[in-house]
């Protein structure tokens, strides 16, 4: 589907946004339930004519950015089903809310981004593909800034739509190097600097814990580096993701009878690519080092051990109680390198601990830090979609990852504050000096059905929030508190 600045002299369909308030369209009254968010409802033109779709958008208390997005993914695939040619999308009844009264284009560009990601799918090694449709979307409204609003929307799925893709691919397909030359083949021709560390560059750079996890696959590991850098006065700001391009727990395997979507847990380097796309295709105002620590977690006989030392780049000698906590020993990594390239604000994202799902959910990621980042991340998320929810770094639990033979472990020795210890881990390698953050997003990185404008699969969370948060202004020590 293609959106256009120009209308239809008869569209094939007029999509109505309608609230459960409010429920009419073109002076008809619908059933109650018509304005309930999710629901379609269709008065098909019987002579070739135009069709009205009536789009429920909810309650008009409840509505805000994302509820239009979710309504805009419900919309594209009932037109998709019905493949239509010229669509137009009138939001009036929402648009004089006071909800959208400050959003101007806002609400185009959610809706549009809604309206992509909702017609996402992943089909790549599907026999039979649905048929594809080229319609035209034309959204109503006047001002001069439409354009820009559809391409802000259109900017941000397509960065989504990235780490969506990257998620789904099986790890036979995706692997360390395999996601390195994807990287370099996307940002060839964005502003975008791309180096990759592999082989004895590992050790130049003293990437230790990426070589430990690393070596028990023929895949090798590697860390893939972005810069993007609108503006060199801005302070540095270092994003970091997880990579790991499949994960079978290493020596202290998996048990699951199907663990398949363990291809994901790359999902918060996916976030961090998706993120540097929108950043590098919107132009904004950003100095951004984006590091993925990439590896596979295999098992063979040159595998990490339980009860191996890692001795990483600062000196910190870390046992390995199971193997299977590999996340936070790359992240190690590329913490310590952000903080010897002066980043004063970091943020790290990993599908890290079950612990945070069962404390969470699905719908939430954790997050925690210093200097003001999780509250700050907090609010952007509330905007964008990407939800987190901070989680207290609690000091007296830093004594439940005391080694007897190194200066730390990286489990626990206790069953329960999984998330919180490996926050409290990751932060043995960031400088004092910056502010810091660590979001788990072992929760969000997957929908297991599809809804609203997610659908089943790769979620490609974190890369619209961690967009958001580069090209935010850094907070000042007073705000920080």
């Amino acid at each position: 589907m293609r959106f256009t600045v120009q209308g239809f002299s008869s569209p094939d369909v007029v999509v109505y946004a309608i609230t459960s308030e409010a429920p009419v369209i073109e002076g008809k009254r619908l059933k109650d339930t018509a304005g309930e968010w999710g629901s379609a409802t269709w008065f098909r033109s019987l002579d070739k004519g135009t069709s009205l779709l009536a789009l429920g958008m909810g309650a008009k208390e409840k509505l805000g950015l994302e509820a239009v997005r979710a309504a805009a993914g419900v919309a594209a695939r009932e037109l998709i089903k019905e493949q239509a040619a010229s669509v137009e999308v009138d939001l009036e009844a929402v648009r004089q809310l006071p909800a959208f009264a400050e959003e101007g284009d806002g609400l185009v560009s959610a809706f549009v981004e809604g309206w992509m990601l909702g017609a996402y799918s992943f089909d790549k090694y599907k026999s039979k593909k649905p048929k594809a449709t080229s319609a035209g979307v034309f959204i109503r409204g006047k001002g001069s800034g439409l354009a820009e609003a559809i391409r802000r929307g259109q900017i941000r799925a397509s960065g989504t739509a990235l780490a969506r893709d990257l998620g789904n691919e099986p790890a036979n397909e995706l692997y360390p190097l395999a996601l390195a030359r994807i990287v370099m083949e996307r940002f060839e021709m964005l502003p975008v600097q791309v180096g990759v560390y592999r082989g004895d560059g590992l050790e130049e750079e003293g990437l230790h814990g990426l070589k430990a996890v690393g070596k028990g696959s023929s895949r090798e590991p590697a860390l893939i580096e972005l810069r993007y850098c609108s503006d060199p006065a801005l302070p540095l700001t270092a994003l970091i993701g997880k990579g790991i391009t499949f994960d079978t727990g290493g020596i202290n395997v998996k048990t699951a009878a199907n663990f398949s979507n363990m291809r994901i847990d790359m999902g918060g380097a996916a976030a961090v690519i998706g993120a540097v796309d929108i950043l590098a295709r919107s132009g904004a105002s950003a100095n951004v080092v984006a590091m993925i620590a990439a590896a596979e977690n295999g098992i063979d006989g040159q595998a990490m051990l339980p009860g191996d030392v890692i001795r990483y780049a600062n000196g910190t000698t870390v046992q390995v109680g199971n193997t299977d906590a590999e996340g936070r020993l790359v992240l190690a990594d590329a913490l310590l390198r952000a903080s010897r390239l002066g980043a004063s604000r970091i943020v790290d994202i990993a599908t890290l601990t079950a612990s945070c799902v069962s404390a969470l959910g699905t719908s939430l990621a954790g997050v925690l830090g210093t200097g003001g980042l999780p509250q700050q991340l907090m609010q952007l998320g509330l905007a964008c979609g990407d939800r987190v929810w901070e989680l207290p770094l609690e000091d007296s639990y830093d004594e439940w990852l005391k080694s007897a033979y190194a200066d730390v472990s990286n489990v626990p020795q206790v069953p329960y504050g999984g998330a919180i210890t490996a926050a409290l881990f990751l932060r043995r390698f960031v400088d004092k000096r910056a502010a810091w953050a660590h979001i788990d997003m072992a929760g969000t990185n997957e929908a297991l059905a599809t809804r609203g404008y997610t659908p089943e699969g790769a979620t490609g969370f974190g890369a619209r929030l961690l967009a958001d948060f580069a090209a935010s202004p850094c907070m000042t020590p007073v705000q920080a508190k």
